[in-house]
Formats: C-alpha cells, structure tokens, sequence
C-alpha cells in the first residue's frame, strides 16, 4: 500500500531573473530542491533549538567535582 501525503501551494515571489533561470531548465526537480532547502533549514533551526534548551538545563547545574577523564576510564576497565 503506498501512502500518499498531502501537498499545498506554496508561492514565492522572487526576481524575474530567477524565474527565467526556472523556466529555462525545465529539466531541474525546482520542487524537490526547495523542499530540500526548505527541510535542511528547517533541521538545521531545530537543532540549533534543542542546544540551546539543553544549554538552559545544563546552566543551573554545578560542574562535576571529579574529572571526565577519571569516569571514562572507571567505564572502560568495568566493561
């Protein structure tokens, strides 16, 4: 069974070069390269989003007495 998503109109106003380039290579996917630009940003502001909520988190919290170093290697001999 293949599931088909919805899709939308979505417009964009741009310079009259930018179309002509458009039209002129027909050839090009211009739907699936905006779609990807558009998921790459969208990813990319999430991301940024999440860091910086974990940031928050991490901010009130008091830096760990012990070195890393000395977890990582307690990690590594219990293994």
């Amino acid at each position: 069974m293949v599931m088909v998503l919805g899709s939308e109109v979505f417009s964009v106003r741009t310079r009259r070069e930018l179309k002509d380039i458009v039209r002129k290579y027909r050839d090009v996917d211009w739907r699936r390269l905006v779609e990807e630009l558009i998921e790459g940003v969208a990813a990319s502001r999430e991301l940024e989003e999440a860091l910086n909520e974990l940031d928050e988190l991490l901010e009130g919290l008091p830096p760990s007495p012990e070195p890393a170093w000395k977890s990582v290697r307690e990690d590594r001999e219990a293994i």
